[in-house]
């Protein structure tokens, strides 16, 4: 197997739960949940938080470092504004 062939199969790795969870996000953020049709959102967030640690699992720490620093930029961010309105 040639390192090309690895790289591609070492990328599908870390596409594949990352799709997944952002499917499962998508779905979850457009169900409603005040009638029974809002039973797909607790199954898409369970699917999406089990392929987040799968992604987790299999990148390298570089990887997971930028995404740590990522949410807590995001988190902070969004906290700011909700701080600031209330």
């Amino acid at each position: 197997m040639s390192k090309i062939d690895e790289v591609q199969i070492v990328i599908a790795s870390y596409l594949i739960p990352l799709t997944i969870c952002l499917i499962a996000w998508w779905v979850s953020s457009r169900t409603d949940n005040r009638t029974l049709d809002g039973i797909p959102a607790p199954l898409a967030a369970i699917v999406g938080v089990c392929s987040l640690i799968w992604l987790v699992a299999v990148c390298p720490w570089p990887v997971e470092l930028g995404l740590m620093l990522a949410v807590l930029v995001l988190g902070r961010a969004y906290l700011q504004n909700i701080l600031n309105a209330g």
